[in-house]
Formats: structure tokens, sequence, C-alpha cells
């Protein structure tokens, strides 16, 4: 069913006629992702009231109290009916993390009915969720509820299958050798066209497998729905805009190709050209998400919007929207895109809301909340009590929710998988919504976004030919479903156009935006997108279109050559290296001395291979000295080597809001961690590169549990290996006896620089440093499966905004590494006066 035409209701309409139609006492077990549990439990009190529910989530103690009065309930039962008891609720509530953490207590009861919300999460058969709901729990009857039944490929339609059904659809194999000449006809009619002979050849068992899906499947669209006169929903549109690169983007897309030629050509690795193609991304986003190109002092200024070409388009739209009294979604792949787009809302002074994977649930709820309630107060966008934007990341914002509230949704970043951007954008379009909605989609012109969108129009037309319309896709998602030689065609396309378009040394050194960019048109490219809106006088609804054109017929509102099926893929090797020397012929001056990739001081930005390799033999001599030098002094090196380049490949997929909680707050020592296992532990600590050894607190915490953590410190200064941005760690000696505790490891993180010329010697906390620290840290905890623990840590002069900063940052890197952050309250101990 798609999104947005009433699962939830639906269900609990199901549960209560079950419960009070035909006597079933229960229980009913529901599993979702934790940011709809609030919605779920709402829609359950407003609509069923009658049904007990347990809302089965909240931290360790909470979840204790519930199972303890769940058992004292039925200890309090004769003993001949506890084998099947009756329950303190009719319907448990609980997300899919809880599910498998506390599976010895929930999985004890015999649940009649098991409904599971955005069974996406299901499509992988071998995942620890799929098996314990397998292997573990009593459950006959489940319904599974999605909006995207299959994403991928069959193997994903016959996990969500077998868990309905196992006995039914039994093996694995027998169904793909049955079914999957049913996907090789849609790549057939959409490759060759659909009088291919190999397209009618398997025309058969593509109706086969429908006939099969529609025994077993209840499938709800809004254009059959709207045609058989049930659903009537305000019109929708969605349009393109392209956004032209601005001289500091071309600057640093251009510096991306030039510094990564040479795993460019060779093509024959697909992790370093996954993470070129992210580097890309971000340079098409905004610049300033590389460190180092942000101009110092660091301050909002007109210089944040100046420097994208999406953030002008952007600027222009919400200017209008604003006055207009609209209220915009606006959806992201990366929280960082987010922060700087929220530091762009708040110079411009508009009111927003924001959820992203870092929130945690009582957050996420209350900014939704928020958002919904301030609709009902009526008034333009500009009244005091509205929230004119909602700021999301598709995969946390993207599922599940209810903003009929904004009429406006716009994608500044698109997601590799269609899906999910026709996911998010239906938290708009969707029941109660009573305006027409207008989606737009940001895409930089000439670039690696092109080739994306393009990719995602190819995907939105094969999903109708397995399952139905816009419901399915059977193509990998992002850079990973690339080959090599197609992902070096997507990076070096428009690479010519961007270099003869632009002459980079007069556009950089031009006075005024408007000297490189043409302000006027863009102004006629927003406001034409903007006029797009279909009317909708908000009394009459009108019957919407057929959604599969509406989804996949993108307008294009520039006089521009869009990328032709496939086209993309034409470039070959050699084209590739041609096409990246050609950039030799860029002036260098163009190019400050400043490396605007690294954010470091170069003598000559390096370009071709002799260039690289010689940087990279003066780099190793320079290594080997230093190496030379600690071994005659008996130093050993101690600090934590950098990431893997593609960490924030890894970090962008894993930003997801239905992620488990691994942020948790304990008052006591973090010295002397709380563990509920002999597992691994590591103290997180920050200290100066004064080289001198604090006092008191957990500077003499961390003496007593070893004199080998300030040696380790003094040592690194003296051998100058106390940079900022460095971890050291330090194992602590016989720590496997330590407690219980299978290994214990110190992590000092260098993130305050010491100057004695200074009032103030000591510098604050370094955000950045500490952002590359955590990262580092997050690496080294899963590789030594260890949980961290830390002291409440905060950034800045304020403290409550400082400390969100923190938490935010830890939430980032605990989902991206699936690593236990343990956060604790040191309780000072209370003199007591006679």
């Amino acid at each position: 069913m798609q999104m947005g035409l009433g699962k939830t209701l639906q269900s609990i309409a199901l549960l209560a006629y079950l419960k009070l139609q035909r006597r079933c006492p229960g229980p009913f077990l529901i599993i979702s992702p934790l940011s709809v549990t609030d919605g779920w439990a709402s829609e359950l009190e407003r609509f069923a009231p009658n049904l007990r529910v347990m809302r089965y989530v909240g931290d360790k103690q909470q979840r204790q109290r519930m199972r303890e009065a769940t058992c004292d309930y039925i200890n309090k039962q004769p003993r001949e009916r506890r084998i099947d008891p009756a329950l303190p609720f009719d319907v448990l509530l609980t997300t899919y993390e809880l599910a498998v953490l506390d599976a010895s207590f929930l999985s004890r009861h015999r649940w009649r009915y098991c409904i599971v919300d955005e069974a996406q999460r299901l499509k992988n058969s071998s995942t620890v969720l799929y098996r314990t709901l397998m292997e573990k729990y009593m459950v006959p009857r489940r319904l599974l509820l999605t909006g995207t039944p299959v994403q991928n490929n069959l193997s994903e339609l016959w996990a969500l299958l077998h868990f309905c059904m196992p006995k039914v659809f039994g093996d694995r194999k027998e169904f793909l050798d049955a079914f999957e000449p049913a996907a090789a006809a849609t790549q057939a009619m959409t490759n060759e066209g659909e009088n291919s002979d190999d397209a009618k050849s398997f025309r058969d068992e593509l109706r086969l497998l429908r006939h099969i899906l529609r025994a077993f499947m209840l499938r709800r669209t809004k254009a059959a729905l709207v045609k058989s006169n049930v659903l009537f929903l305000p019109p929708l549109a969605e349009v393109t805009v392209f956004a032209p690169l601005v001289p500091i983007q071309k600057k640093v897309y251009l510096s991306v190709l030039k510094k990564e030629a040479p795993n460019i050509v060779s093509g024959n690795s697909s992790p370093p050209l996954q993470n070129i193609v992210m580097q890309l991304r971000k340079a098409c986003s905004h610049p300033y998400l590389f460190e180092g190109v942000e101009p110092e002092p660091f301050e909002e200024g007109e210089h944040l919007v100046e420097a994208s070409g999406k953030l002008l388009i952007l600027d222009l739209m919400l200017k209008r929207l604003y006055a207009e009294g609209h209220r915009v979604l606006i959806f992201a792949q990366m929280t960082r895109t987010l922060d700087i787009i929220q530091d762009y809302l708040q110079y411009r002074g508009y009111t927003y809301d924001r959820l992203d994977g870092s929130l945690r649930a009582e957050e996420r709820f209350a900014a939704v909340r928020n958002f919904s309630a301030a609709a009902s107060a009526g008034g333009a966008a500009s009244s005091p009590n509205r929230q004119f934007v909602f700021l999301l990341t598709t995969r946390a914002g993207g599922v599940g929710l209810n903003l009929v509230a904004a009429d406006t949704v716009i994608f500044y970043e698109q997601d590799w998988n269609p899906q999910a951007d026709k996911q998010a954008l239906q938290r708009a379009h969707r029941m109660g919504q009573s305006r027409s909605v207008l989606v737009i989609n940001i895409i930089t012109q000439y670039t690696v976004e092109e080739v994306i969108i393009r990719r995602a129009r190819l995907k939105l037309q094969l999903t109708h030919e397995v399952i139905g319309r816009d419901d399915a896709d059977l193509e990998k998602h992002g850079p990973a479903g690339c080959e090599n030689s197609e992902m070096q065609a997507m990076i070096v396309f428009g690479l010519e156009k961007i270099v003869s378009d632009a002459k980079v040394t007069s556009e950089v050194h031009a006075r005024s935006i408007d000297q490189r960019v043409d302000l006027k048109e863009m102004e006629t490219i927003v406001n034409d997108a903007l006029n797009q809106r279909p009317p909708f006088n908000g009394t009459t609804f009108k019957r919407a279109e057929d959604d599969s054109k509406s989804l996949s017929m993108l307008e294009d509102l520039q006089e521009t050559r869009l990328i032709k099926a496939e086209e993309y893929k034409a470039v070959n090797t050699e084209e590739a290296l041609a096409a990246l020397k050609s950039l030799d012929g860029i002036n260098q001056n163009a190019f400050s001395q400043r490396d605007v990739v690294t954010g470091k001081r170069t003598r000559k930005h390096p370009t071709l291979e002799t260039d690289l390799e010689a940087a990279a033999r003066k780099k190793r001599k320079k290594e080997e000295s230093i190496q030379a030098k600690w071994a005659t002094g008996g130093y050993k090196y101690m600090a934590f080597s950098e990431p893997d380049e593609e960490i924030d490949t890894r970090i962008e997929e894993e930003e997801k809001g239905e992620e488990e909680d691994y942020v948790h707050f304990l008052v006591g020592d973090c010295t002397k961690p709380s563990l509920a296992t002999n597992e691994a532990a590591l103290i997180f600590w920050c200290v100066d590169n004064s080289g001198n050894w604090g006092r008191g607190g957990v500077f003499d915490a961390l003496s007593r549990l070893s004199r080998s953590i300030p040696e380790v410190y003094e040592a690194a200064y003296s051998a100058g290996d106390l940079q900022l941005g460095d971890v050291h760690l330090v194992r602590v000696p016989d720590s496997g006896t330590n407690g219980g505790l299978d290994e214990l490891w110190v992590a000092l993180c260098v993130v305050q620089s010491y100057d004695g010329r200074r009032k103030i010697p000591r510098s604050d906390i370094s955000l950045s440093h500490l952002e590359s620290c955590l990262c580092k840290i997050a690496t080294a905890a899963g590789r030594h499966s260890a949980s961290i623990h830390m002291p409440r840590i905060q950034v800045g002069s304020d403290a409550k905004q400082g400390w969100y900063v923190v938490e935010r940052l830890l939430r980032k890197y605990a989902t991206a590494f699936h690593v236990h952050f343990n956060v604790y309250y040191f309780k000072r101990r209370v003199a007591i006066q006679d």
C-alpha cells in the first residue's frame, strides 16, 4: 500500500475487530520504527480507546519496571492460568531493536497477531531481526505493512513472503529459479524495448508472478483509489530545478577530480570510486562541507549563501514561499548539510524545526508535534507561533511521519534509492492534506547529480513491471550498485562543460555575486518552478493525477540537455583519462595555496600521477625520519591512525532514524565503567597539547588507574607527537582481570591548544578536532568490540547548547559504527553539616 493511505488506521481497525467482534483475547504485537511509535500510540488511543496499550520503549530501567509489572500481574493469577495467562495489555507496541534486545521477555508470550510496520526492514532474511522474529517468537498470524515491498531484487520479495507464510514459500532457491526470469523481462523491456524477443519470452512468467502476489498482497495505490472514487487528494506537482556551480564550487569540484585522478583512471577498486562520488556530491551541496574552505572568522554572512548555487536557489525559493504563507519540508542526505542549512535559516531569521537520526525519541516526537500543532493555529508562515521550515534527513524523516502541515517539499540532496525520496514526499501528500503540494528537486547542473537523477528515473520506470506501478526496484541502489566503468563515467560526466564554460581565474576574483552568476536568470527559474503548483481552492477536492506520471516525469525548467538513458556509460577509460588531463589547462593561479579539499597548505597543488608520486615519496621520507628519531629516543607511537577514506560514505548510509539508541546516560565515574557483560571498554578523555598532565578530577582518576596513562601523554609531547586531532590509545595493564573487564583502554584525545603567551593559555575544545577524535575512537571501539565511556563535556560557553552539539556528534558516530557511548554524570559528595 502506498504511503499516506491509512495503513496504520486500517491495522488498528483490524485489531479492534479481532478483540471486540471476534472475541480474540490477544495479545497483539506491533513492531515499528522508533520514530513512529508515538504516532501509533496516539492513533490507538484516538480510534481504539478500548484497547489497552503498553508502549514498550525507553531506557533499561523503564523497560525493567514494565517487565516487573507484567510478571506481577501474571503471578497474581491461578497457577493453571499461567500457561497462557492474561496480560495487563491488549497491544504491546515496541521497536525493531527492542524486539531483538529483549527477545527473552517478549518472545515468551503467545501473540495472536503481529503487525510489522515499515516491513522493508525484513527484506534480508539473514539479519538478526529477521532470524529472531522467525525463530523465537510464537506468532501464528503476521501482517506486514510497507509502501515499498520490493526495493532491490526478488530475494527481498521472497524474504517477506517467507516471513508471512514459511510453509508456502519455503525454499528461496526454488522461488528465484521460478521467477527471476520476470526480473530479466523488466530489464529487457527497459534496455531493448517491449518488443524485444527476450521481453516477449518472459511475459508469461511476469504475469504468473503478479497473479501469485495478488493472492497474498493487498495493494492500494493512490491512482487506483482515485479512479474508483474512493480517495480524493489535492493535486501534486513535481519539478526539477538545475542550479549552477558557483566559482568556489567549481574550484572544489575540480580539485577533488585532480586529487583523485589516479584512482579515477585506474578504476580498479570500488570503495575509492564510491568515496570520490560522495566527495563530488558534497561539492555540489556546499563547499563548506570540506574543512578549510570556509573563510575565517567563521561568522554567518552572505558568503554562506553565495558559496553554493543550490543555496542561492533555495534562498530565492524560501523568500517567496515565506511571503505567500507556505510551509516547507527540506530533505537532505547528510546531517552536515542540514547544519549548513540550519545556519542559513538562523541567518535569515526563518523559524524551523529539525529531525535527524541523532535526535532522541522524545526529541523527534516533540519536533513533529510542534510543527504539526502550529498548523492548527492558522495565520501566515510569518506568524510567530508557526515554524516555517522542517529540516529532515531522508532516512530519519522519510518514514512513517505525518507532516501534512507542509505543502512544499524540497529535496536539497537526492537519495540513490528513488523509493526513499518517494516515501519522503509522501509525508506531506497523504490523507489529511488540504492544500496542493509542490515537490522540488534541486540538482547541480553538469555534475554527478545529473547522473543520479537520471538513474532514479530509470529505476522508477522499472518498478511497475513486477508488482505494479511505483512499488518495486530491481536494481541495486547507491554507488555499490554500479560497475567500476560506470562509476568512472559518472565521475567525469559534465567535466568538459564545466571546464569550457568557466574561466575560473576571472570568476573567482569577480567583485560581486552578480558578476559570478546570473541572479536574474535564477529568479526566473525559481518563479517558473513555484508557478507549477497546481491550482486548488481548498474546498473542492480535485481528482489527483496518476502518481506514476507525477513521480517519474520530472519537468525540466531550464533549456538544458538532460542525460539520455545510459548515455553516461558511453565514456570509456581513455576518454576519462583525457578529460582529467585536460584539467591541467586550467590556470593554476585560480587555486589558492590552500588545498580546498584538505584545508592544508601546499606549495603546489598536485595534479598528475608524477606530482602525486613525488608528494608521496616526500611524505614517506619525512615519516621515516620521524620514526628513526622516535626509535633512537625509545618512543613508541601510540596515536590511532586515520580511519578509512570511505568513512564519509559509511556515515551517510548509516544515518537512519530507526536505529537503536546507542547513547546512554549514567550516574557514576567514567573511569570505572558500568558493564552488563565482560566486554571491552574504552574511556574517552580530552587533553590539550601542552604536555602537562592535569590535576584533580578525571586526571587523578586516570593516574590511579595506571601510571602508564600520563607517561604515554608526556612521552608523546617530548617526541613532538601531540597534535590537535590525535587520539592516543593506551591499554591499561592487566585490565582483563580488572572488575571483570575483558580489556580496558584509555583514549587521550587532543582537542585543546595551549599557548602560555595567551591571556587564557588553554583554548576551548575545538569542535572540528573533537569530531575527528570521535570518528577515530568509534572506529577503534568497533575493532575491539568495545563500549565507550566518557564524562559529560561541552563545547563553548553556553552549557546547554554546547552539550547539544556534542550529543549530536555522539549519536552520529554511535549510529554509524553501532558503538555504545556511555555518558557519566559524576555525583559529587555533599558535606553533611551538624
